[in-house]
């Protein structure tokens, strides 16, 4: 959604989109500036950071830009605040905050779910795709993971998208795959199957999840599989052993 912006990434773009009125709050401001220089990045949100006279804007997309108060000039970057313990970054924060708010709000029953053995200390959640090499690698130490107590929780994340042609009648073979493991009576033997073998017959009788998750994905960042995210909210992008990931998580 921002690649026009990702090569100028943490420099001052300035937007000539006409005048503003002066009786428009900041937040509608940016937003018809925004909308005017680039229609195709619409506002969900603009908050005021601290008092410093910069606005954090979050689009519909879940990206964050920063922008002065008339909309007049928009960075695309992290924003650090200074203090004697060192920079803290606000946007990362924000967005660990964010994901966190996302996950609560996931259930069980519409993930395929491998749970931690004896004392449960740790739960993974991870964006994953049935043809994708490392996410079938890391599938390969979740025993390791569970042995530890991790549980690893899957969402579907078909990195080809849902559909293959323009008149969306047919499906990926990702999204075919992803929906035959959700469609399972055992969706953690159909997953482990289909990341052994590449295959899995087809079985689309059901009401899975695929889309959701990926836009889902969208929300919280994911840019490719596996997408690993912590409690914190952290999303650790690719794959990591076990005992790597497990020291991650202070195991």
């Amino acid at each position: 959604m921002l690649s026009l912006l990702k090569g100028a990434a943490a420099a001052a773009l300035v937007l000539l989109a006409g005048t503003v009125s002066a009786e428009l709050s900041p937040e509608e401001a940016i937003a018809k500036k925004l909308q005017a220089a680039q229609p195709n990045l619409i506002v969900q949100s603009a908050t005021a950071v601290g008092s410093q006279g910069l606005y954090e804007v979050e689009l519909t997309s879940g990206e964050v830009l920063y922008s002065t108060p008339d909309g007049e000039y928009f960075v695309y970057g992290s924003l650090f605040q200074a203090s004697e313990n060192g920079l803290e970054n606000l946007t990362a924060k924000r967005t660990d905050s964010k994901r966190l708010s996302l996950l609560e709000a996931l259930e069980n029953k519409d993930l395929v779910v491998y749970p931690g053995k004896g004392e449960q200390k740790a739960v993974v959640s991870v964006f994953t795709d049935v043809d994708c090499g490392y996410c079938r690698k890391l599938h390969r130490e979740i025993p390791r993971l569970n042995e530890l107590g991790i549980t690893v929780r899957y969402l579907a994340y078909p990195r080809a998208g849902v559909f293959s042609d323009q008149k969306r009648t047919k499906f990926t073979g990702s999204y075919k795959k992803l929906k035959s493991v959700w469609c399972d009576k055992d969706r953690e033997a159909a997953m482990t199957k289909a990341k052994a073998t590449g295959f899995i017959k087809d079985n689309l009788d059901c009401k899975a999840p695929i889309e959701a998750h990926l836009a889902l994905g969208a929300q919280f960042g994911v840019r490719g599989t596996p997408a690993i995210i912590l409690e914190s909210g952290e999303l650790l992008p690719g794959y990591l052993p076990a005992d790597e990931l497990a020291k991650k998580l202070g195991i």
